[in-house]
Protein backbone atom coordinates (compact mmCIF):
# COMPACT_ATOMS: atom_id res chain seq x y z
CA UNK A 1 0.00 0.00 0.00
CA UNK A 2 1.30 3.46 -0.84
CA UNK A 3 0.19 6.90 0.20
CA UNK A 4 -0.87 7.39 -3.42
CA UNK A 5 -3.71 4.88 -2.99
CA UNK A 6 -5.19 6.91 -0.14
CA UNK A 7 -4.60 10.18 -1.98
CA UNK A 8 -6.56 8.85 -4.96
CA UNK A 9 -9.37 7.86 -2.58
CA UNK A 10 -9.28 11.34 -1.02
CA UNK A 11 -9.57 12.95 -4.46
CA UNK A 12 -12.48 10.71 -5.43
CA UNK A 13 -14.29 11.41 -2.17
CA UNK A 14 -13.68 15.17 -2.44
CA UNK A 15 -15.17 15.11 -5.94
CA UNK A 16 -18.21 13.13 -4.80
CA UNK A 17 -18.86 15.22 -1.69
CA UNK A 18 -17.81 18.61 -3.02
CA UNK A 19 -15.36 19.40 -0.21
CA UNK A 20 -11.64 19.00 0.53
CA UNK A 21 -10.83 15.66 2.17
CA UNK A 22 -8.06 14.55 4.56
CA UNK A 23 -7.26 11.03 5.78
CA UNK A 24 -5.80 10.69 9.29
CA UNK A 25 -4.09 7.87 11.13
CA UNK A 26 -4.92 7.05 14.79
CA UNK A 27 -2.28 9.51 16.08
CA UNK A 28 -3.71 12.39 14.03
CA UNK A 29 -1.08 12.34 11.28
CA UNK A 30 -2.35 13.57 7.91
CA UNK A 31 -1.44 10.56 5.76
CA UNK A 32 -3.30 11.63 2.59
CA UNK A 33 -5.33 14.57 1.33
CA UNK A 34 -7.26 15.62 -1.74
CA UNK A 35 -5.99 18.11 -4.31
CA UNK A 36 -9.19 18.91 -6.22
CA UNK A 37 -8.91 22.54 -7.37
CA UNK A 38 -11.43 25.21 -6.42
CA UNK A 39 -12.65 23.70 -3.14
CA UNK A 40 -12.71 25.98 -0.08
CA UNK A 41 -10.14 25.34 2.66
CA UNK A 42 -9.12 27.08 5.88
CA UNK A 43 -6.04 27.59 8.04
CA UNK A 44 -6.61 24.38 9.99
CA UNK A 45 -6.32 22.34 6.80
CA UNK A 46 -3.29 24.30 5.63
CA UNK A 47 -1.55 23.89 8.99
CA UNK A 48 -2.44 20.20 9.12
CA UNK A 49 -0.97 19.53 5.68
CA UNK A 50 2.13 21.66 6.20
CA UNK A 51 2.74 20.23 9.66
CA UNK A 52 1.73 16.71 8.57
CA UNK A 53 -0.40 16.48 11.71
CA UNK A 54 -3.68 17.85 13.03
CA UNK A 55 -3.02 21.09 14.98
CA UNK A 56 -2.90 20.26 18.66
CA UNK A 57 -5.91 22.40 19.58
CA UNK A 58 -8.14 20.27 17.34
CA UNK A 59 -6.82 16.85 18.37
CA UNK A 60 -9.61 16.51 20.93
CA UNK A 61 -12.06 15.78 18.12
CA UNK A 62 -9.86 13.00 16.76
CA UNK A 63 -9.30 11.43 20.17
CA UNK A 64 -12.98 11.44 21.17
CA UNK A 65 -13.87 7.86 22.21
CA UNK A 66 -17.45 8.10 21.01
CA UNK A 67 -16.28 9.18 17.58
CA UNK A 68 -13.71 6.38 17.34
CA UNK A 69 -16.27 3.73 18.28
CA UNK A 70 -18.90 5.04 15.87
CA UNK A 71 -19.49 4.01 12.27
CA UNK A 72 -21.68 7.01 11.41
CA UNK A 73 -20.83 10.38 9.87
CA UNK A 74 -20.29 13.09 12.51
CA UNK A 75 -20.65 16.84 12.18
CA UNK A 76 -17.80 18.87 13.71
CA UNK A 77 -18.68 22.57 13.70
CA UNK A 78 -16.11 24.69 15.56
CA UNK A 79 -16.40 28.50 15.62
CA UNK A 80 -13.84 30.24 13.44
CA UNK A 81 -13.16 27.37 11.02
CA UNK A 82 -15.12 25.69 8.26
CA UNK A 83 -17.41 22.86 9.40
CA UNK A 84 -16.37 19.25 8.84
CA UNK A 85 -17.97 15.90 8.29
CA UNK A 86 -15.95 13.05 9.75
CA UNK A 87 -16.18 9.27 9.84
CA UNK A 88 -14.04 6.78 11.73
CA UNK A 89 -12.49 3.81 9.92
CA UNK A 90 -12.34 0.55 11.88
CA UNK A 91 -11.88 -3.17 11.31
CA UNK A 92 -13.38 -5.61 13.84
CA UNK A 93 -13.46 -2.85 16.46
CA UNK A 94 -9.85 -1.83 15.82
CA UNK A 95 -9.65 1.93 15.10
CA UNK A 96 -7.49 2.49 12.01
CA UNK A 97 -7.96 6.20 11.33
CA UNK A 98 -10.54 8.64 10.02
CA UNK A 99 -11.70 10.62 6.99
CA UNK A 100 -12.53 14.33 7.26
CA UNK A 101 -14.29 16.47 4.69
CA UNK A 102 -14.78 20.24 4.70
CA UNK A 103 -18.51 20.77 4.31
CA UNK A 104 -18.89 24.42 3.38
CA UNK A 105 -21.69 24.03 0.84
CA UNK A 106 -23.75 21.05 2.02
CA UNK A 107 -26.57 20.62 4.50
CA UNK A 108 -25.23 19.66 7.92
CA UNK A 109 -28.30 19.24 10.13
CA UNK A 110 -29.08 16.62 9.15
CA UNK A 111 -26.19 15.87 6.80
CA UNK A 112 -27.13 15.47 3.15
CA UNK A 113 -27.94 11.75 2.50
CA UNK A 114 -25.81 11.69 -0.65
CA UNK A 115 -22.86 13.11 1.25
CA UNK A 116 -23.31 10.58 4.07
CA UNK A 117 -23.39 7.75 1.54
CA UNK A 118 -20.20 8.98 -0.15
CA UNK A 119 -18.37 9.29 3.20
CA UNK A 120 -19.54 5.83 4.25
CA UNK A 121 -18.32 4.31 0.99
CA UNK A 122 -15.01 6.11 1.42
CA UNK A 123 -14.58 4.63 4.91
CA UNK A 124 -15.26 1.14 3.56
CA UNK A 125 -12.73 1.66 0.74
CA UNK A 126 -10.14 3.09 3.16
CA UNK A 127 -10.40 0.19 5.61
CA UNK A 128 -8.22 -2.33 3.69
CA UNK A 129 -5.73 0.42 2.80
CA UNK A 130 -5.37 1.55 6.41
CA UNK A 131 -5.29 -2.06 7.60
CA UNK A 132 -2.43 -2.76 5.20
CA UNK A 133 -0.40 -0.09 6.97
CA UNK A 134 -0.11 -2.48 9.92
CA UNK A 135 2.02 -4.84 7.81
CA UNK A 136 5.42 -3.39 6.87
CA UNK A 137 6.19 -6.18 4.40
CA UNK A 138 3.72 -4.61 2.02
CA UNK A 139 4.96 -1.07 2.44
CA UNK A 140 6.91 0.54 -0.35
CA UNK A 141 6.80 0.84 -4.11
CA UNK A 142 8.67 -0.99 -6.91
CA UNK A 143 10.56 2.07 -8.17
CA UNK A 144 11.86 2.99 -4.72
CA UNK A 145 12.84 -0.63 -4.07
CA UNK A 146 14.69 -0.81 -7.40
CA UNK A 147 16.57 2.42 -6.67
CA UNK A 148 17.60 1.11 -3.27
CA UNK A 149 18.60 -2.43 -4.24
CA UNK A 150 19.36 -2.73 -7.97
CA UNK A 151 22.91 -1.65 -8.96
CA UNK A 152 21.84 -1.55 -12.62
CA UNK A 153 18.75 0.63 -12.17
CA UNK A 154 18.46 3.39 -14.78
CA UNK A 155 18.36 6.95 -13.38
CA UNK A 156 18.04 10.34 -15.11
CA UNK A 157 21.32 11.94 -16.24
CA UNK A 158 23.09 14.10 -13.63
CA UNK A 159 20.66 13.03 -10.89
CA UNK A 160 21.94 12.65 -7.33
CA UNK A 161 20.15 10.78 -4.58
CA UNK A 162 19.83 11.01 -0.83
CA UNK A 163 18.75 8.01 1.24
CA UNK A 164 17.38 8.32 4.76
CA UNK A 165 17.40 5.25 7.02
CA UNK A 166 15.15 5.48 10.09
CA UNK A 167 14.87 3.42 13.25
CA UNK A 168 12.13 3.49 15.90
CA UNK A 169 13.13 2.42 19.41
CA UNK A 170 10.04 0.33 20.19
CA UNK A 171 9.59 -3.32 21.13
CA UNK A 172 6.81 -3.67 18.53
CA UNK A 173 7.76 -1.09 15.88
CA UNK A 174 5.96 -2.44 12.80
CA UNK A 175 2.92 -0.17 12.79
CA UNK A 176 5.03 2.83 13.78
CA UNK A 177 7.47 2.17 10.94
CA UNK A 178 4.68 2.22 8.38
CA UNK A 179 3.27 5.43 9.84
CA UNK A 180 6.76 6.93 9.68
CA UNK A 181 7.11 5.82 6.05
CA UNK A 182 3.82 7.54 5.20
CA UNK A 183 4.97 10.71 6.95
CA UNK A 184 8.27 10.72 5.03
CA UNK A 185 6.51 10.15 1.71
CA UNK A 186 4.14 13.03 2.43
CA UNK A 187 7.13 15.27 3.17
CA UNK A 188 9.43 14.26 0.33
CA UNK A 189 7.04 12.57 -2.11
CA UNK A 190 7.08 15.42 -4.63
CA UNK A 191 10.80 15.13 -5.38
CA UNK A 192 12.37 13.18 -8.20
CA UNK A 193 12.19 9.40 -7.75
CA UNK A 194 11.10 9.61 -4.10
CA UNK A 195 9.60 6.73 -2.17
CA UNK A 196 9.85 4.53 0.93
CA UNK A 197 10.27 0.87 1.68
CA UNK A 198 10.20 -0.81 5.08
CA UNK A 199 12.41 -3.82 5.68
CA UNK A 200 14.31 -5.40 8.56
CA UNK A 201 12.74 -2.98 11.06
CA UNK A 202 14.11 0.05 9.18
CA UNK A 203 12.36 2.67 7.03
CA UNK A 204 14.33 3.58 3.91
CA UNK A 205 13.47 6.76 2.01
CA UNK A 206 15.11 7.49 -1.34
CA UNK A 207 14.83 11.04 -2.64
CA UNK A 208 16.20 13.22 -5.42
CA UNK A 209 16.11 16.28 -3.14
CA UNK A 210 19.20 18.29 -2.28
CA UNK A 211 20.88 16.88 0.84
CA UNK A 212 20.66 20.18 2.74
CA UNK A 213 16.90 20.38 2.19
CA UNK A 214 16.44 16.77 3.32
CA UNK A 215 18.54 17.22 6.46
CA UNK A 216 16.71 20.36 7.60
CA UNK A 217 13.22 19.02 6.95
CA UNK A 218 14.00 15.50 8.16
CA UNK A 219 14.83 16.77 11.62
CA UNK A 220 11.42 18.44 11.84
CA UNK A 221 9.74 15.21 10.71
CA UNK A 222 11.75 13.21 13.25
CA UNK A 223 10.69 15.48 16.11
CA UNK A 224 7.02 15.29 15.13
CA UNK A 225 7.18 11.52 14.83
CA UNK A 226 8.91 11.18 18.17
CA UNK A 227 6.31 13.35 19.88
CA UNK A 228 3.46 11.34 18.34
CA UNK A 229 4.95 7.89 18.94
CA UNK A 230 6.33 8.55 22.41
CA UNK A 231 9.59 6.72 21.60
CA UNK A 232 13.03 7.69 20.28
CA UNK A 233 13.40 7.99 16.51
CA UNK A 234 16.80 8.00 14.78
CA UNK A 235 17.51 9.21 11.23
CA UNK A 236 20.73 8.46 9.30
CA UNK A 237 21.22 10.15 5.93
CA UNK A 238 23.52 8.93 3.15
CA UNK A 239 24.40 10.78 -0.05
CA UNK A 240 24.05 12.72 -2.18
CA UNK A 241 25.33 10.16 -4.68
CA UNK A 242 24.64 9.41 -8.33
CA UNK A 243 24.14 5.81 -7.19
CA UNK A 244 21.12 5.56 -4.89
CA UNK A 245 22.22 2.09 -3.79
CA UNK A 246 25.54 3.51 -2.55
CA UNK A 247 23.70 6.24 -0.63
CA UNK A 248 21.53 3.51 0.91
CA UNK A 249 24.59 1.51 2.04
CA UNK A 250 26.14 4.59 3.64
CA UNK A 251 22.88 5.49 5.41
CA UNK A 252 22.59 1.95 6.76
CA UNK A 253 26.22 1.91 7.91
CA UNK A 254 25.65 5.16 9.77
CA UNK A 255 22.40 3.97 11.34
CA UNK A 256 24.12 0.78 12.54
CA UNK A 257 26.90 2.84 14.13
CA UNK A 258 24.57 5.12 16.11
CA UNK A 259 23.58 4.28 19.65
CA UNK A 260 19.91 4.18 20.52
CA UNK A 261 18.55 7.68 20.91
CA UNK A 262 16.90 10.55 19.10
CA UNK A 263 18.97 12.34 16.48
CA UNK A 264 19.44 13.10 12.80
CA UNK A 265 22.96 12.41 11.50
CA UNK A 266 24.62 12.46 8.08
CA UNK A 267 27.18 10.07 6.67
CA UNK A 268 29.09 12.97 5.13
CA UNK A 269 29.90 14.37 8.59
CA UNK A 270 30.61 10.94 10.09
CA UNK A 271 32.36 9.28 7.15
CA UNK A 272 35.78 8.65 8.70
CA UNK A 273 34.58 7.24 12.02
CA UNK A 274 31.88 5.10 10.37
CA UNK A 275 34.23 3.60 7.76
CA UNK A 276 36.91 2.91 10.34
CA UNK A 277 34.30 1.27 12.53
CA UNK A 278 33.19 -0.92 9.64
CA UNK A 279 36.79 -1.89 8.94
CA UNK A 280 37.41 -2.70 12.59
CA UNK A 281 34.30 -4.87 12.70
CA UNK A 282 35.30 -6.66 9.51
CA UNK A 283 38.76 -7.45 10.89
CA UNK A 284 37.73 -8.13 14.49
CA UNK A 285 37.72 -11.89 13.97
CA UNK A 286 40.74 -11.89 11.65
CA UNK A 287 43.41 -9.70 13.32
CA UNK A 288 46.11 -8.19 11.16
CA UNK A 289 49.07 -10.49 11.64
CA UNK A 290 51.80 -8.17 12.92
CA UNK A 291 53.50 -10.08 15.75
CA UNK A 292 55.55 -7.07 16.82
CA UNK A 293 52.38 -5.01 17.29
CA UNK A 294 50.71 -7.81 19.26
CA UNK A 295 53.76 -8.06 21.54
CA UNK A 296 53.82 -4.27 21.98
CA UNK A 297 50.11 -4.08 22.86
CA UNK A 298 50.46 -6.94 25.33
CA UNK A 299 53.49 -5.25 26.96
CA UNK A 300 51.64 -1.92 27.26
CA UNK A 301 48.67 -3.66 28.87
CA UNK A 302 50.84 -5.52 31.36
CA UNK A 303 53.33 -2.76 32.22
CA UNK A 304 51.25 0.41 31.77
CA UNK A 305 53.58 1.78 29.11
CA UNK A 306 52.62 3.83 26.03
CA UNK A 307 54.74 2.38 23.23
CA UNK A 308 51.73 1.77 20.97
CA UNK A 309 50.53 5.37 21.41
CA UNK A 310 54.03 6.58 20.51
CA UNK A 311 54.17 4.56 17.29
CA UNK A 312 50.62 5.52 16.30
CA UNK A 313 51.43 9.20 16.84
CA UNK A 314 54.52 8.94 14.64
CA UNK A 315 52.56 7.28 11.82
CA UNK A 316 49.58 9.61 12.19
CA UNK A 317 51.85 12.64 11.80
CA UNK A 318 53.73 11.09 8.85
CA UNK A 319 57.01 10.70 10.76
CA UNK A 320 57.07 14.36 11.85
CA UNK A 321 58.69 13.84 15.23
CA UNK A 322 58.08 17.40 16.43
CA UNK A 323 54.34 17.25 15.76
CA UNK A 324 53.97 13.66 16.97
CA UNK A 325 55.81 14.27 20.26
CA UNK A 326 53.84 17.47 20.86
CA UNK A 327 50.56 15.55 20.42
CA UNK A 328 51.60 13.34 23.36
CA UNK A 329 53.06 16.25 25.38
CA UNK A 330 56.50 14.61 25.22
CA UNK A 331 59.94 16.08 24.63
CA UNK A 332 61.22 15.11 21.21
CA UNK A 333 64.20 13.27 22.72
CA UNK A 334 61.91 11.21 24.97
CA UNK A 335 59.77 10.43 21.95
CA UNK A 336 62.78 9.26 19.93
CA UNK A 337 63.96 7.12 22.88
CA UNK A 338 60.60 5.35 22.99
CA UNK A 339 60.79 4.65 19.26
CA UNK A 340 64.26 3.09 19.66
CA UNK A 341 62.93 0.91 22.48
CA UNK A 342 60.07 -0.41 20.33
CA UNK A 343 62.65 -1.84 17.94
CA UNK A 344 64.77 -3.25 20.76
CA UNK A 345 61.88 -4.75 22.76
CA UNK A 346 59.51 -5.90 20.03
CA UNK A 347 61.52 -6.02 16.82
CA UNK A 348 59.30 -3.35 15.25
CA UNK A 349 60.90 -2.03 12.04
CA UNK A 350 59.21 1.08 10.59
CA UNK A 351 61.63 1.65 7.71
CA UNK A 352 59.48 -0.26 5.18
CA UNK A 353 56.44 1.64 3.78
CA UNK A 354 54.19 -1.43 3.61
CA UNK A 355 55.07 -2.37 7.17
CA UNK A 356 54.23 1.17 8.32
CA UNK A 357 50.82 0.91 6.61
CA UNK A 358 50.06 -2.45 8.22
CA UNK A 359 51.22 -1.26 11.65
CA UNK A 360 49.11 1.90 11.37
CA UNK A 361 46.01 -0.13 10.41
CA UNK A 362 46.59 -2.54 13.29
CA UNK A 363 46.99 0.22 15.85
CA UNK A 364 44.27 2.49 14.46
CA UNK A 365 41.65 -0.24 14.23
CA UNK A 366 42.59 -1.51 17.67
CA UNK A 367 42.09 2.03 18.99
CA UNK A 368 38.69 2.16 17.30
CA UNK A 369 37.60 -1.05 19.02
CA UNK A 370 38.97 0.10 22.39
CA UNK A 371 37.38 3.55 22.43
CA UNK A 372 39.30 6.83 22.03
CA UNK A 373 42.36 6.94 19.79
CA UNK A 374 45.63 5.86 21.35
CA UNK A 375 47.45 8.88 22.65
Amino acid sequence: MTTGDLSALADATATAVGGAVSVMDPQGFVIAYSSVPGQPIDEVRRDGILGKQVPVEYMVHHLDHDFRRSSTVHVVDVPGVLPRLAIAVSADGDYLGSIWCIAADVCLRPPDPGTVAAMTRAAAAAMPLLLARRHPAGAGNPRARALLTDPDVVTPPDSRYVVLAARVEATQPNALLVQLADLLELTFGNSLDAGCVVEDRVVLLVSGDDERDVVDEAEEVRRRAEAAFGVAVTFAIGGPDVRPRAARVHAQWLLDSLDNGARTATFEKSRVSVVLGRAADALSEVPLAVPAVERMLAFDAAEGTDYAATVLALLSYESNVAAASASLYLHANTFRYRLRRTKELFGLDLDDADTRLLVWMSLRLNAGRSGPSLG
